[in-house]
């Protein structure tokens, strides 16, 4: 028997289990890859959410009630009100430090909520007190000055004080009345000069004859012939001259002011105490002392016009180089 020869055919059997089998792995593709078929896959990942950084709070911010308050820095980030949560913020509110006061300060959000913003009170307004004014009573001022040649500075001083002295004792005394006694050595020719007491807050004409009377003071004026070899003064003529002079009626203060850098003789210290202290016996009545220092402390003149002082009921000043009106302020008292 003859063998028919066969051409390969596509339709056979193995072919059929190829298509087949290639057909269910195209479907199997298909499921998986057609769901992303138009999806954008970007090349690089998104970039993350920008991160801002907040700016340094500044140094400092003033207190929006009181300037002189200290202070904090400023919050950056607004600060939402706690009453309100829905109360428009609109800037950052400053953070401030202040000492407490009574009445707290409105919320600069929320006017209608306080905040606890609260600033020092205001200063109080300086008390005035009117001062008592002091005022003498009527006065009366006899002044003893030593004329000496080392007295020379206090004469100087006097001149040159004489206008605002009679000025003040206006102001401080209701009427003023003054007398005067220049002393020197008692071996000089005239040791006293005297200018009767006169009332210098009535008319002017007294007030000029006591200017002129300064005026015409100089050191060692009533030297003449005499001399003056040795410390001692005419500090008890002086006194004496003045225990005399007549006092104005209505005076009610009286003072007499001796003005030395010596004391008396020695033989005529106890006597002088005695006269200072029969001035200083009425009340009203005073002796005052003013030691001038010209030629540094000396004890026993020191203690000598302290005593005259104290027997007569009045100061003992020791100047101190100020200005003869000064001390004699500080022997009225």
């Amino acid at each position: 028997m003859k063998t028919r020869n066969r051409e390969p055919s596509p339709f056979g059997i193995a072919a059929l289990d190829l298509f087949a089998s290639a057909l269910g792995a195209f479907i199997l593709i298909a499921v998986v890859i057609f769901p992303m078929i138009g999806e954008a896959v970007p090349d690089n990942p998104p970039a993350p959410a920008p991160i801002i950084m907040e700016a340094p709070p500044p140094d400092s911010v003033a207190c929006p009630v009181c300037p002189t308050c200290p202070v904090v820095a400023a919050v950056v980030e607004p600060i939402a009100c706690p009453v309100c949560p829905t109360c428009p913020v609109p800037e950052p509110v400053p953070e401030t430090i202040c000492p407490a006061v009574p009445d707290p300060v409105a919320c600069p959000i929320c006017p209608t909520v306080p905040a606890p913003v609260i600033c020092p009170e205001p200063a109080p307004a300086p008390i005035q007190v009117d001062a008592p004014h002091f005022r003498f009573p009527h006065l009366d001022l006899i002044v003893a000055l030593d004329v000496t040649n080392s007295m020379r500075g206090q004469v100087a001083s006097l001149k040159a004080e004489v206008e605002q002295l009679a000025v003040l004792m206006n102001r401080i005394s209701p009427s003023f009345g003054i007398g005067m006694v220049a002393f020197g050595d008692r071996r000089w020719e005239s040791p006293l000069f005297l200018f009767p007491l006169r009332e210098i807050s009535g008319p002017t004409t007294n007030r000029d004859a006591f200017r002129t009377f300064v005026n015409g003071l100089s050191v060692g004026m009533g030297t003449g012939r005499g001399n003056n070899p040795d410390s001692p003064e005419a500090f008890y003529d002086a006194l004496s001259a003045a225990s005399r002079m007549t006092w104005r009626p209505r005076s009610e203060r009286r003072v007499v002011v001796l003005v030395t850098d010596n004391p008396a003789y020695s033989e005529e210290i106890d006597r002088s105490i005695q006269v200072a202290a029969g001035i200083g016996r009425p009340e009203g009545h005073r002796v005052s002392t003013v030691y001038v220092r010209t030629g540094g402390t000396n004890s026993a003149t020191e203690e000598f016009l302290r005593s005259v002082a104290e027997a007569g009921g009045g100061q003992y000043v020791r100047d101190v180089g100020g200005s003869l009106t000064v001390n004699l302020l500080l022997s009225l008292f």
